[in-house]
């Protein structure tokens, strides 16, 4: 079975495709992994096949109106009209990547495609191709549940039928909203390209819920349990990790003698996010670790956020550019992130607890789930960051116990599941149903 991964984003949004791929490949399958540009040596480097998808969007990221729509610092209609500015720039650019998702599928013509949702063009180019398609989500947006409300929408905390009804409404609104704006960018990209593209009657969101679009999640029912509410066809298979990897190989001799001679190690790291100011945020950053605990405490940096590589840090600092989260989180005892869904999923595999600053997206909704998890001291907010409240967090949490604990219980319930060959599994049945062999065969 030729299957077509395709994915879009960051490195947390593509890595899990390609744990996926190997898992698929194991089993015998050919697959073309799909994903902007930007990562082909890292897919060759797991022997897959590559598709290259344009970094035009994700290059966005490093437009100055996207560091300051997250700027905590900057105010309210600042982040307002940049945000604004930057949909405009992202609109244009979507059309080339929905050209580049009907290159793709056009050529290769798979047996059946699983899609992340930041390529939802693979629904419509699919179905024109009559191909089967599968929708993977890192996190829950599609579907609308009682359980919790929509990321974005305040958690008023509810219980009962209210709350209960409170949750659905804001899933219901948000998924309508989100699933009316696709569809439009769809159909005017299709009648600007002329390419036979019907997608006017494009719903993802009843598609999902009448098994029409089958959909795998890929996280554990430890962190989020599956809604009941939920229809048959979405499933939480477990996490996608990526095992066995040239990536998690140990690092450089240095780095391992820093991580062998401390105690009351922290990894501090906040992805790809962009922070205006790097000098000061270093500055923050060394006496946090300082007020936290002297030379009793040790931190390692990951300095690719914001551009944090020509600074002078203290011997109880060691600045990487980035590390492996399978190699290192194991080894340290709080992992101080921006809540993406990959760093969340590394550090709770590993069982250490986290201390959380989440900036935008997804991230307020994973925070207030580590935290209600009690994996995590309540969320800090970015515009109110600084080094005292960030000491006070670390002393919180090496004096706490049950952080840790509580970690390494969802940590062995993780290690439990096997989310690569359950969704497998669901791709297949997928497959099966979109072309059921003839009647009286075996």
């Amino acid at each position: 079975m030729h299957v077509m991964l395709m994915t879009y984003g960051t490195r947390g949004d593509v890595q899990p495709f390609v744990a996926l791929g190997r898992g698929l490949i194991q089993q015998g399958h050919r697959i073309t992994l799909a994903a902007p540009e930007r990562f082909a040596g890292f897919v060759a480097e797991n022997d897959l096949e590559f598709a290259p998808l344009t970094d035009a969007l994700i290059a966005l990221m490093d437009d100055r109106l996207f560091a300051s729509s997250a700027d905590p610092k900057a105010s309210r209609f600042h982040k307002i009209t940049s945000l604004i500015a930057l949909g405009k720039k992202a609109r244009g650019l979507q059309d080339v990547l929905l050209d580049d998702i009907f290159k793709t599928i056009s050529q290769d013509k798979p047996d059946v495609i699983v899609f992340h949702p930041k390529t939802f063009g693979a629904f419509a180019i699919g179905r024109h191709f009559g191909i089967p398609t599968v929708m993977a989500q890192l996190i829950p947006s599609f579907i609308p549940t009682g359980d919790y409300p929509h990321m974005g929408i305040p958690d008023l905390g509810g219980m009962g039928a209210l709350g209960r009804c409170y949750n659905l409404l804001t899933s219901k609104l948000i998924c309508r909203l989100l699933n009316a704006t696709l569809r439009r960018q769809v159909c005017r990209w299709a009648a600007r390209r002329q390419n036979g593209i019907n997608a006017k009657d494009l719903d993802i969101v009843k598609s999902c819920r009448s098994g029409a679009l089958p959909i795998i999640h890929a996280f554990s029912n430890a962190v989020i349990n599956r809604p009941k509410d939920w229809p048959k066809n979405a499933t939480v298979t477990g996490y996608w990790f990526l095992d066995d990897s040239p990536q998690i190989n140990p690092p450089d001799p240095a780095l391992q003698q820093f991580v062998e001679s401390h105690q009351n190690l922290i990894y501090i790291g906040f992805g790809s996010m962009h922070g205006n100011d790097p000098g000061a945020m270093a500055e923050m950053i060394a006496k946090a670790v300082s007020l936290s605990g002297g030379s009793d405490v040790a931190a390692i940096v990951a300095t690719g956020w914001g551009g944090m590589r020509d600074i002078d840090w203290p011997d109880n600092v060691f600045a990487v550019n980035e590390v492996p989260h399978d190699w290192l989180f194991p080894k340290v005892d709080i992992v101080i992130h921006h809540v993406g869904a990959g760093t969340c999923a590394a550090a709770l595999r590993a069982g250490r607890p986290s201390i959380i600053i989440p900036f935008f997206g997804d991230q307020p909704f994973w925070a207030k789930r580590l935290h209600k998890l009690g994996v995590s001291p309540r969320p800090i907010k970015p515009a109110k960051l600084d080094a005292t409240l960030l000491a006070e967090q670390i002393q919180t949490v090496l004096k706490t116990p049950a952080y840790r604990t509580t970690a390494e219980r969802i940590s062995h319930q993780i290690a439990g599941e096997d989310g690569i060959n359950t969704a497998i599994a669901e791709i297949a049945a997928a497959v099966e149903a979109h072309n059921p062999p003839p009647t009286g065969s075996l």
